[in-house]
């Protein structure tokens, strides 16, 4: 017996209808809370909808939409885990330390480079020895940057 067609496996709901919402609805989010165009809502609709129209309109964009989104979607879930877990224990979110939450952000931001490069289908060559040397190196020198900056912030605070 044959399975029943559905909506949500249908792709036309997939692949452009979904995609749509999503820009749509993402685009004009964001112009209706910069106020980029005024607070003309109807400004901001039509061009929400221009950017869907031309976003659904290039299949390469809309696939690489379609891969990230459940990795978004985990990702989401998993900082929402730790929010609840830090509820839990007592914490609420401004109180968290703030080198918890940089680290967390880091985290979140290599991941979602990783995801965007697997998404695209990007082949990275594989590291010679000396490109790690040159990473570590590289790291190294961000680290000791960034201690020294902060811990100027730290004594210029105290006066």
């Amino acid at each position: 017996m044959a399975a029943t067609p559905s909506l949500f496996t249908d792709p036309f709901f997939t692949q452009v209808i979904l995609p749509f919402l999503l820009v749509f609805v993402v685009i004009f989010a964001i112009l209706r809370r910069t106020k980029i165009l005024g607070e003309n809502k109807s400004a901001d609709i039509i061009v929400s909808a221009i950017f869907a129209f031309i976003f659904i309109g290039v299949p390469a964009a809309v696939g690489v939409t379609l891969n990230i989104i459940p990795v978004v979607a985990v990702m989401i879930v998993i900082l929402l885990c730790f929010l609840l877990l830090f509820g839990f224990i007592g914490f609420k979110v401004p109180e968290v330390n703030t080198g918890l939450k940089i680290a967390i952000g880091i985290i979140l931001g290599i991941a979602l480079i990783a995801t965007i490069i697997w998404a695209t289908g990007v082949k990275l060559p594989p590291l010679t020895p000396e490109a790690v040397n040159y990473i570590i190196i590289f790291s190294l020198i961000i680290g000791a940057g960034a201690a020294i900056i902060s811990s100027k912030e730290g004594k210029g605070s105290n006066k």
